[in-house]
C-alpha cells in the first residue's frame, strides 16, 4: 500500500490512488493536506510560504511549451526523488522526501504541481500570460491547463500548399497531432485537445491568409486571431464541463497575446538587424529588412513575369557585360520606372547608373563598329596615300618609256588607219601643245603633217589618251550600259596599247601599276555604297555584293572596299561619333522590314575581308599585296638616325639610379646613353614587327570564312541592340515610360503611402486612408526609401540569384507562386543569413526558458 508523507505525516493511501491521472493526484494530496491543515488560507500566508515570482513565471513560460512543457514537472519530479537519498540531509525534516522511488516521486511530483497551482491562484494573469509566452516562443503554440492553443503556428512551411483549403487541411492534422500528444502528457481528454488543436490550426491558417502583408491584413489577422482564441476556449470547456464563458474570455486574451508577442518579435528582430550589416546599408534600413524586402519583391516580380535564373543570364551574356536586370527583364523594367519616379534615394541611385552609361554609350557604338569594321580612318588621306603610290611607282617607268621610238609594223598601220585613231589625233595634238609638245612636222612643202617618222610613244600616248576620251563621250550617260560606238573605239585603243607594250617593256609596267591601283582605288568609291539604303534600280543586294567582291583579282581591292564602308558609316554616324541612332538605322536595330539587307550584306563583306586593326596597318598591307603583285618596289622613307643628342636633352636629362644629374661626356653618361639607345632601337624594331604582323593579318585571305562574317555581324548587331535598350531603359527610370507601365510597375515596389482597398465608398476609403498616412505616413515612407534602395541596388546589378530555377526534373513545377518566391528565397545568401539569424534567436530564447525552469524546479 503506497504510503506519502504530507507536512511531515506519513499517510497510507490506497493501491487505487496510483491509477489516478496526475491532476487527480495532486487533486487528492491537496484535500489531505486541507483536512490535515497543511494549507494554510491566503490571509495567513508569510511572505517567505509564496512563490518567488520570477521563478514561477519562467516556470510558466517552460510549462506553457506544448508536449514539452507538459513533462517539464514529471521530469523534476524524477530527478529530485533519485538524489533524494543523497540530498535529504541538506534540508529540513519537512522539506525531505522520504520511502521508496515512488514514494518519493509522487512526493516531489505534488510540490512541483502545488508551486505552479499557487503561483497560477495568486497571479492568474502573469501565469497565462507566461504559459502563452512560451507556447509562442516554442514555435508551436500555447497551451494552458490542458487547453491546446496551438492555433498560431499551423501554417509555417506550407508555401507550397495549393490554396486556403489545403493549407486549412495542413494546419488542421499538424495542431491535431500536437493538441492530442500535449493533452496526453498533462493528463487531459486525448481527444479533446486533438480536436481543439485541429479547429484552431484550420482557423489559423485562415486567418493567416487574410492580407499577406498590407496594413489592413495585419489589422484584420489581430481581430482573427482574438476571434478564433475566443472560440477555441469555449470549445474547450464545453468538453471539459468548465464555463464556457470564462474559457472564452481566456481563450481571447490567448489570441491577443499571441497576435502581441508577433508584434513584439518584430522590434525584438528588428534589434538585432541593426548590428546585421548583410540586412542593409544603413541602421534605419536594417530594420526594415530592406534588403530581405527587396529580395522578395523582386524575386515576387519575376515569378509573375515567368523569368528564371537561365533566362536572366542569357539575356545578360546576350547584351554584354554593361547589361543589368532592368535591362533583360520587362517587369523589372517596370519597377525601375516606378522607382525612378519616386523622390527617394532608389530614385537618384538609378539615374546616376543610367545617366553614367548613357555618357559612355556613343564611344561604346564607335567601338563596336571599329570592332567589326575596323577603325574610324581618314578617307581622303587614303585616296591621297595610293595616288602618291601610284604616282611613285608609274612615274619614272613612264618617263623611261615615253621617250622610246614608235616601231612601224603592220599591226600598228593598221590601227592608224582606222576612223577612231584619225579623230582622236586633233584631240591628242591639244593635249601635246598644252605640255609644249606637237604631234605635226612641216614637209618638204611646208605643210602639217603627222610626223610618223620622228614618232615616239609619246605621241601615242596622247592619242590613246585621247580615244579614252571619246570613248566617255559616246556613251548616253554615266552608269548606262556601253554602246556600240563606245565598245568600238574601246576596241581599237586596246589594239593600240598592245603595239606601244611590245615596243616598250616599261611602258607595259607603269600601265599595269596605273592600272591595278585604279582598281584599288575605285573598290574604296565602291564601298562608299556598300550600305546606301536607297531602294532604286542601283540599289546594292547582299547577292551583287558578293559577285563583285568575288570577281575582284586581289585581296588589297577587297580591304580598300571595306575601308570605304567604314568611312561611310562615319559619315553617317557624324563626326561626334556618339549619333547611334543613325547606326541603329543603318543596321535596322528596331526594323521590323524583313527586306532590310544591311546586316547580311556586312557578314558577307566581313567573310571576305578581315578588319585591319589600324588604318596604317590597312594601307600598308594594300601596298605591300600591290607591290608585291604588280612586280615594282618604293624605298622606304628613312627613319630618323638614332644619335646620342636624340636620345637626352633638356626634356630627358640624364640621370643616374640615385636620380642626380649626369654630365654625357663622362664614362656613367656614355653608359646611360648607349643604354637608352639600345632601347630605342628595340621599341622600333618592335613597333616594326607589330606593324609587320597587321598587315599580314588584313591582307591574309584563303577564301570566304562566312561563319567568322556572320559571327562579327552578329555581334555587333547584338551590341547595338543592347545600346537601343540601356537607352529605353534610361527613359523608363527618367519617367519617360507609357503611364500605364509606371502605374504597373508602383504595384510591384514599396508604397509610401497607405491606400486602402475601394471596398468601401470611396470618401470612407480616401479619409480612412488619409487618417492612416497621417499616423504612420513617416514611418512608410521611410520603409519605402530604405527597401525601393536596395530594389534599385539589385535592379542595377547582375546578381541573377533572386530569379527561379528552371524545372528541371521529372516532378512539375509548383502552381502555386508563393512556393516558388519561398524556393527563390531560400537559396539567396541574404535572406539565408537574416533566415539563419531570426532561427537562432528564436531557439536561443527557447532553450533559455526551458533552462531556467529545470534548474529552479530543481532548486
Amino acid at each position: 500500500m503506497p504510503t506519502l508523507t504530507i507536512n511531515g505525516h506519513d499517510v497510507d493511501v490506497g493501491d487505487e490512488f496510483l491509477k489516478l491521472s496526475p491532476e487527480q493526484q495532486n487533486a487528492t494530496v491537496d484535500e489531505i493536506a486541507h483536512s490535515m491543515g497543511a494549507i494554510s488560507k491566503p490571509a495567513q500566508n508569510t511572505e517567505a510560504d509564496r512563490p518567488d515570482p520570477l521563478e514561477s513565471t519562467a516556470r510558466a513560460v517552460a510549462t506553457g511549451v506544448p508536449v514539452i512543457g507538459g513533462l517539464l514537472n514529471r521530469a523534476d519530479a524524477a530527478t529530485n526523488a533519485t538524489l533524494a537519498p543523497v540530498l535529504n540531509g541538506l534540508f529540513s525534516p519537512n522539506q525531505q522526501l522520504q520511502g521508496d522511488w515512488a514514494h518519493r516521486y509522487q512526493q516531489a511530483l505534488a510540490v512541483q504541481n502545488g508551486a505552479d497551482q499557487q503561483f497560477a491562484d495568486q497571479h492568474p494573469i502573469l501565469n497565462t500570460g507566461a504559459q502563452i509566452a512560451g507556447g509562442i516562443g516554442s514555435g508551436l503554440g500555447a497551451t494552458a491547463k490542458g487547453l491546446t492553443l496551438a492555433g498560431r503556428f499551423g501554417t509555417a512551411g506550407l508555401t507550397g500548399a495549393r490554396g486556403l483549403l489545403a493549407r486549412a487541411g495542413l494546419a488542421a492534422a499538424e495542431n491535431s497531432a500536437i493538441g492530442g500528444a500535449d493533452a496526453a502528457t498533462r493528463g487531459s481528454n486525448v481527444l479533446h485537445g486533438a480536436g481543439i488543436g485541429a479547429a484552431m490550426g484550420a482557423g489559423s491558417a485562415a486567418a493567416q491568409s487574410i492580407g499577406r502583408s498590407d496594413w489592413l491584413g495585419q489589422i484584420t489577422r489581430a481581430l482573427s486571431g482574438v476571434g478564433i482564441g475566443a472560440a477555441g476556449g469555449a470549445a474547450g470547456a464545453e468538453l471539459d464541463g468548465g464555463d464556457p464563458l470564462a474559457a472564452a474570455v481566456a481563450g481571447a486574451a490567448a489570441g491577443a497575446g499571441g497576435e502581441a508577442a508577433n508584434a513584439a518579435a518584430k522590434p525584438m528582430s528588428a534589434a538585432t538587424r541593426v548590428f546585421d550589416k548583410e540586412a542593409g546599408e544603413t541602421k534605419a534600413d536594417r530594420v526594415f529588412s530592406a534588403r530581405e524586402t527587396a529580395a522578395e519583391k523582386i524575386a515576387n516580380a519575376l515569378v509573375r513575369e515567368g523569368t528564371t535564373t537561365a533566362d536572366l543570364s542569357r539575356g545578360l551574356a546576350n547584351m554584354g557585360k554593361n547589361a543589368t536586370l532592368m535591362d533583360v527583364s520587362p517587369t523589372l523594367a517596370q519597377m525601375a520606372g516606378a522607382i525612378g519616379t519616386e523622390p527617394g534615394r532608389g530614385q537618384a541611385y538609378l539615374r546616376k547608373a543610367t545617366d553614367n552609361r548613357e555618357a559612355e554609350s556613343g564611344q561604346r557604338v564607335s567601338s563596336l563598329v571599329s570592332d567589326a569594321m575596323g577603325p574610324r580612318g581618314d578617307g581622303d588621306a587614303l585616296i591621297s596615300a595610293l595616288d602618291d603610290e601610284r604616282r611613285a611607282a608609274a612615274s619614272p617607268l613612264y618617263e623611261k618609256a615615253l621617250a622610246t621610238p614608235v616601231q612601224d609594223s603592220d599591226e600598228l598601220q593598221a590601227v592608224m588607219g582606222t576612223d577612231a585613231f584619225k579623230r582622236a589625233i586633233p584631240t591628242a595634238e591639244r593635249l601635246a601643245q598644252n605640255e609644249g609638245r606637237s604631234l605635226y612636222a612641216r614637209d618638204k612643202k611646208g605643210n602639217l603633217r603627222l610626223d610618223t617618222g620622228n614618232m615616239t610613244l609619246q605621241d601615242l600616248h596622247y592619242i590613246q589618251r585621247a580615244m579614252q576620251d571619246h570613248i566617255t563621250e559616246a556613251r548616253p550617260g554615266l552608269g548606262i550600259k556601253d554602246n556600240e560606238l563606245s565598245r568600238s573605239i574601246a576596241g581599237v585603243r586596246q589594239d593600240l596599247l598592245a603595239q606601244m607594250d611590245e615596243m616598250s617593256p616599261e611602258y607595259q609596267q607603269a600601265r599595269s601599276i596605273y592600272a591595278g591601283t585604279s582598281r584599288v582605288r575605285d573598290a574604296y568609291g565602291e564601298g562608299l555604297n556598300a550600305f546606301d539604303n536607297s531602294t532604286g534600280e542601283n540599289h546594292l543586294t547582299n547577292e551583287m555584293m558578293e559577285r563583285k567582291l568575288n570577281g575582284y583579282e586581289s585581296q588589297s581591292e577587297r580591304q580598300a572596299y571595306l575601308l570605304g564602308a567604314r568611312q561611310r558609316i562615319s559619315n553617317i554616324m557624324g563626326a561626334a561619333r556618339n549619333n547611334r541612332q543613325r547606326a541603329y538605322t543603318l543596321f535596322g536595330i528596331g526594323n521590323d522590314n524583313p527586306d532590310f539587307e544591311n546586316t547580311a550584306k556586312l557578314a558577307t563583306l566581313l567573310s571576305y575581308v578581315k578588319s585591319a586593326e589600324t588604318q596604317e596597318a590597312a594601307l600598308g598591307a594594300i601596298q605591300d599585296e600591290m607591290r608585291g603583285r604588280l612586280g615594282y618596289s618604293i624605298a622606304e622613307p628613312e627613319q630618323e638616325e638614332i644619335t646620342p643628342e636624340s636620345v637626352h636633352g633638356a626634356e630627358n636629362p640624364l640621370l643616374n639610379a640615385e636620380g642626380e644629374l649626369v654630365h654625357p661626356d663622362s664614362e656613367e653618361g656614355k653608359q646611360i646613353i648607349a643604354k637608352r639607345m639600345a632601347e630605342e632601337q628595340a621599341a622600333r624594331d618592335e613597333a616594326a614587327e607589330e606593324l609587320a604582323r597587321q598587315k599580314a593579318a588584313a591582307i591574309e585571305f584563303t577564301g570566304p570564312d562566312k561563319g567568322r562574317g556572320q559571327s562579327v555581324a552578329d555581334a555587333l548587331v547584338r551590341g547595338l541592340q543592347a545600346e537601343r535598350q540601356f537607352g529605353e531603359t534610361k527613359d523608363e527610370v527618367s519617367g519617360n515610360s507609357k503611364t500605364a507601365r509606371r502605374i504597373e510597375g508602383k504595384q510591384l515596389i514599396a508604397q509610401s503611402e497607405i491606400n486602402l482597398p475601394n471596398t468601401v465608398p470611396s470618401t470612407v476609403s480616401k479619409i480612412a486612408s488619409a487618417l492612416a498616412n497621417k499616423a504612420a505616413g513617416s514611418v512608410m515612407r521611410s520603409r519605402a526609401d530604405a527597401v525601393n534602395y536596395e530594389i534599385a541596388r539589385i535592379l542595377a546589378s547582375r546578381n541573377t540569384s533572386f530569379a527561379p530555377t528552371p524545372n528541371t526534373g521529372s516532378k512539375p513545377a509548383s502552381a502555386d507562386p508563393q512556393a516558388r518566391v519561398a524556393a527563390t528565397l531560400s537559396r539567396n545568401p541574404e535572406v539565408q543569413k537574416s533566415r539563419a539569424i531570426t532561427n537562432r534567436i528564436a531557439q536561443a530564447l527557447v532553450t533559455a526558458a526551458i533552462t531556467q525552469s529545470n534548474i529552479n524546479g530543481a532548486q
